[in-house]
């Protein structure tokens, strides 16, 4: 009978006590950080090594001393594809919220070597900047901090990932707002007649000021009805300006226009004509649009004037997307025609638009009545048809059916 081959060995150095080694792949010699002081001690401690290593979770001794601070720009340096506007917000979030000192009592994650990050301390550090700050830039800062640690395990530079609160990367988003169809047209007199369709547009097919800064009159098609997102355009911290694909690939769609923007559209074209570079919506001087100025000079006081102080102008992207809803469009629907990835978003809408289901009782009200099903008149004693009859006069008083 052939003996199992003894992972690693033992043996005793002249102080007495007893040193641990195994070899790892290549033939490399790997001795234990410490000594013990009996030879049961080192066994065991190689008998621990070898089951991490069954299970995938062990992490070579002296790996994970990295600090955070040193592998998490490291890892953003490797994302070479993420997009320029995606890469500054990460590094917001590390210069800002996952890397300092966010409370006294907690230690600057960043000066943490990775192995000596636990799930404790991350739960101080996540309590410590909701209460800082709010639970959806925990929520943010916590995704991207698990994200990176799980970079770190796959490196095999620990063996878990210490960010293990349930749900700690849901966002809570506060009740969208939205205008009605009514506070809409108000919007669009309040604003400036060079951003009159442009609100519209934002109101009724849901393109976000990103979009609309990028359309360009050969992405409309007034005879067909139609707008087509084939960019966005924004400005990044550094001062750059990009044009660039939508937010996803969802983002690149073609949205129906009802009748009342075709006119619109129509009329912008002939009043406020083409701009440098086929733009449709610029600002007075007819330099494309920069957010900004947008909100500062025209948003602001439009949205003041209107009666909806507060409003934001994305808040009309929710209006957008309540009034399809309110149409009864499916979230499939929705989602086309807000460019939205996933149905979770589009379902909002769907929720908010509370009067439709009003609308779908009063629907059925009227197929009942075509059917001939009306309630019995007052006074008038109604009997189910299982309850009538003979049935009820055979039954005993006090005993159940069978």
């Amino acid at each position: 009978m052939s003996r199992r081959r003894q992972f690693g060995n033992v043996r005793k150095l002249p102080s007495g006590r007893w040193q641990a080694r195994y070899e790892v792949e290549g033939g490399r010699s790997v001795t234990a950080p410490t000594s013990f002081a009996t030879k049961a001690e080192a066994a065991r401690w190689l008998a621990a090594v070898e089951t991490e290593q069954a299970r995938g979770t062990w992490v070579e001794p002296g790996a994970g001393s990295t600090p955070l601070d040193t592998y998490a720009w490291g890892w953003l340096r490797g994302h070479a594809r993420v997009a320029k506007r995606t890469r500054e917000i990460y590094e917001a979030q590390l210069r800002l919220h996952i890397l300092p000192m966010v409370d006294p009592a907690v230690p600057a994650l960043g000066t943490v070597a990775l192995t000596d990050i636990t799930p404790a301390l991350v739960r101080q550090w996540y309590s410590a900047l909701v209460a800082k700050h709010s639970a959806s830039v925990a929520a943010k800062a916590y995704t991207r901090l698990r994200q990176i640690l799980t970079a770190a395990m796959n490196d095999d530079l620990i063996g878990k990932n210490p960010c293990r609160i349930q749900r700690g990367g849901v966002e809570h988003y506060p009740e969208q707002r939205f205008a009605t169809m009514t506070e809409l047209a108000v919007l669009a007199e309040a604003v400036p007649d060079r951003y009159r369709a442009m609100v519209l547009v934002a109101g009724l097919c849901g393109l976000r000021l990103g979009e609309l800064s990028a359309l360009r009159w050969e992405d409309v098609d007034l005879a067909a009805a139609t707008i087509t997102v084939r960019r966005k355009r924004l400005r990044l911290a550094s001062g750059e300006v990009i044009e660039d694909d939508p937010k996803s690939r969802a983002g690149r769609r073609t949205v129906a226009l009802p009748a009342v923007l075709v006119a619109e559209l129509e009329r912008h074209r002939k009043v406020h004509g083409v701009a440098l570079g086929g733009y449709i919506f610029t600002s007075e001087e007819g330099t494309t649009l920069e957010r900004s100025n947008f909100r500062q000079r025209v948003w602001l006081p439009a949205a003041k004037a209107a009666g909806l102080a507060g409003l934001r102008f994305h808040d009309l992207r929710h209006t957008a997307g309540t009034l399809a809803a309110r149409t009864g469009a499916t979230t499939k629907e929705l989602m086309a025609r807000l460019g939205h990835a996933s149905p979770q978003a589009s379902m909002m809408y769907q929720h908010a638009a509370d009067d439709r289901d009003r609308r779908i009782a009063e629907g059925l009200d009227a197929m009942a009545e075509e059917a001939g099903l009306r309630p019995p008149e007052t006074g008038e004693h109604h009997q189910s048809p299982a309850r009538s009859g003979t049935d009820l006069a055979r039954r005993t008083p006090g005993k159940p059916s069978r």
